[in-house]
């Protein structure tokens, strides 16, 4: 028994020490916040919400400005997580060890020993693109994009390395996983574009291996699998498209994708900066020319206004092409245009006439730009400034830099209550928010059985001593949410409470109560607030009612100091502990570029020097380290497009999927140098070893 347990051991000892390692990285997560991001509502907000309307089989909710212009992808991963009670910190990290493991076990094909792949793991698995601020602990797509990207490249390379198999369901297996990878990161992330030219180039090689190796029919399943990959984005696409018809009756805005780009292609009478499609002024032109954009003008100078800050160069009053999109969506938003999809569509509809026809009479002129130049390579100049900030993006990523994970978030001024929806929806807590007071308590409740009656509700101690009175608010949302119901209660309009106060010393570690009183006495205060009808105990994730009193209730947030600061004090272990391993990867990134580098002219050299033998040892080697690090300088270069002709864009979180596939370049053409290396030595040694005898 013993032999055959060593034997299995022996037999997945890498497997073993991949898991090994994934459940000290799942250690090292534990207890790190979320970092929300309030006062984003095309963002992180809007993917969270989607996540609650998702949640609740309501699709992607009521209808609005943000319908059709993002990817449900992460928003259905959300709320799934938390459907099924999953941390998101912790689901992100077991997903990604997951996709680290899929991706270095396809390189056991092209080393001899699983020491090698073991190290490509290793340097995966701990990268701090892996538990940044911006990646993991950001409510937000990036890091589901890094997850999906390795999936995407592991699953891609599985496939070349099975399909020489004679079985071919490994082969069907990995395509069809790639296919759903690559699909779902399709509804997710729209600038997944640079993945085509490494699935493309690898699937016609794959075709052209199929075509050598296997011409009879019987094997024409191998042959349909190499569509599957792009089948997936197909499938996912229409899938989303099918429910938004479903819930909404169209599958988008039929006329807004041209309204938008007639008005970003307005020939400009003057030279402005490039990053400016639309000019303050042309846009005060446009207001003579069409009475549909004059109808939403004072919305449209309130956003302009807004997005302007966000610039490079705010003080210049215009709004660069990355936010003048959001600037126009959000205005129309604001005046009503996006009441429904009918109503959205004929605003949209009428802008497109009335821009056609002055295009047709003259009144604006279309800018037509010439290809080279609408990719920024047209003159030398251009070229050279594209091709400095993609080796800026390069050096970005080389060094690490802003990768490290916070224990702190700024305090914005009302955004407490987005906070709490954030920690709701990821079952995280943020990071340290400040807390001005002791406790804070949000949410609404009504009391069916009283309603009608006038009631005094109070913050109580165990002892019944008094702190707060609650103050309600106006909550028709209740109200009609109820009377959807059935159930149309009066005192429903009038529930939402959001309330703080400062706990006695006297009160000790004591539980806290809603004391519910009836009005039949006067209200002066502790003395006379009423007879006491009952209590609901305030628990840190609902309102429970004591005795026979029923409430319909909802708690949205429980807030406590001392709850606060040992969190703050909890997080710093661990955001210390991976940031001391971050910090390495910072202090020898660029070495280890250079030397990856020299590694890789190497293995080139090599490479053609065993072609002209006709050895072909190192040709998936070569072949593999070349398409990632192509794959890299294709994002560095749209990366750098967007730097330049649209908003700043060499920022972590927008780069995020390049960095695991830098660090495995420079990783595979080092160990891929060192095997040779040690093999080479091996082979002097045993020749002496040889001659000696």
């Amino acid at each position: 028994m013993r032999d055959k347990m060593m034997k299995l051991i022996r037999r997945h000892r890498l497997l073993l020490a991949f898991l090994a390692a994934a459940l000290i990285k799942q250690i090292l997560v534990v207890g790190v916040p979320i970092c929300a991001s309030p006062g984003t509502p095309c963002d992180d907000e809007l993917m969270r919400d989607w996540a609650f309307s998702i949640a609740g089989f309501d699709w992607l909710g009521n209808f609005d400005a943000y319908t059709f212009l993002k990817e449900p992808g992460f928003a259905i991963f959300l709320a799934v997580c938390y459907r099924l009670h999953l941390s998101y910190i912790f689901t992100v990290t077991v997903c990604y060890s997951v996709a680290c493991m899929i991706f270095a076990s396809a390189f056991q094909h092209i080393f001899s020993s699983g020491k090698y792949v073991l190290c490509v793991y290793l340097l995966l698995l701990f990268h701090p693109i892996s538990y940044c601020d911006t990646v993991l602990q950001r409510v937000y797509r990036n890091g589901l994009g890094v997850i999906l990207t390795l999936c995407i490249f592991g699953g891609l390379l599985h496939m070349y390395f099975s399909i020489k198999k004679e079985k071919a369901w490994r082969f069907c297996l990995w395509s069809a996983f790639t296919g759903l990878s690559l699909g779902y990161l399709w509804i997710t992330k729209s600038d997944t574009a640079w993945l085509l030219p490494f699935t493309v180039v690898i699937s016609v090689v794959m075709l052209g291996i199929l075509l050598v190796k296997y011409r009879s029919f019987r094997h024409l399943p191998r042959y349909l699998c190499l569509v599957l990959p792009f089948l997936g984005i197909f499938v996912c696409v229409s899938g989303v498209k099918f429910l938004n018809i479903h819930r909404y009756g169209v599958a988008s805005i039929e006329y807004y994708g041209i309204a938008m780009d007639e008005i970003s292609h307005i020939r400009q009478e003057e030279n402005t900066d490039e990053k400016i499609l639309l000019t303050r002024k042309q846009l005060r032109e446009l207001y003579q020319i069409s009475p549909t954009l004059a109808s939403v003008k004072e919305e449209l100078e309130s956003q302009m206004d807004a997005h302007n800050t966000y610039d490079t160069r705010p003080e210049d009053g215009e709004v660069e092409t990355g936010w003048l999109g959001w600037a126009l969506v959000r205005a129309f938003y604001n005046a009503g245009v996006y009441e429904d999809s009918g109503k959205a569509n004929d605003f949209f509809r009428n802008l497109h006439e009335e821009l056609s026809e002055a295009f047709a009479d003259g009144r604006l002129v279309r800018a037509e730009v010439p290809v080279a130049e609408k990719y920024h390579i047209d003159t030398p100049k251009h070229r050279r400034e594209l091709a400095g900030r993609a080796f800026a993006a390069i050096d970005y990523m080389v060094r690490c830099t802003n990768t490290s994970a916070s224990t702190f978030t700024e305090e914005i001024k009302g955004a407490k209550e987005s906070i709490w929806l954030f920690e709701r929806i990821t079952g995280d807590r943020n990071a340290h928010l400040k807390l001005e007071h002791d406790y804070e308590i949000a949410g609404w409740i009504v009391f069916p059985e009283y309603d009608g009656r006038k009631l005094n509700v109070y913050v109580e101690d165990e002892k019944g001593s008094r702190y707060q009175k609650i103050r309600f608010k106006e909550s028709m949302d209740v109200y009609e949410r109820q009377k959807s119901l059935g159930i149309e209660l009066e005192s429903a309009k009038k529930c939402h409470f959001d309330t703080v106060w400062e706990a006695k010393e006297s009160a000790g570690d004591t539980a806290w109560y809603l004391g519910v009183y009836d009005t039949g006495q006067p209200d002066k205060g502790s003395a006379a607030a009423g007879q006491k009808l009952g209590r609901v105990r305030i628990g840190k994730g609902a309102l429970m009612p004591e005795g026979d009193m029923t409430i319909d209730a909802v708690l949205d947030a429980y807030e406590c100091r001392k709850d606060r600061e040992a969190a703050e004090a909890a997080a710093k272990l661990p955001a210390g502990r991976l940031n001391a391993i971050g910090a390495f990867y910072r202090v020898s990134g660029t070495a280890m570029f250079w030397l990856g580098g020299l590694a890789y002219v190497i293995l080139t050299a090599g490479f053609i020097r065993g072609l002209c033998r006709r050895e072909f040892e190192l040709v998936n080697s070569w072949l593999i380290v070349t398409g990632l690090a192509l794959s890299v300088f294709v994002l560095a270069l749209g990366i750098a497009y967007v730097d330049l002709t649209q908003c700043p864009a060499i920022m972590t979180h927008y780069m995020s999927s390049g960095y695991p596939l830098l660090i495995s370049v420079e990783a595979i053409s080092l160990l891929k140098c060192a095997e040779l290396a040690f093999s080479r030595i091996r082979g002097v040694r045993k020749k002496e070893e040889q001659d000696g005898r």
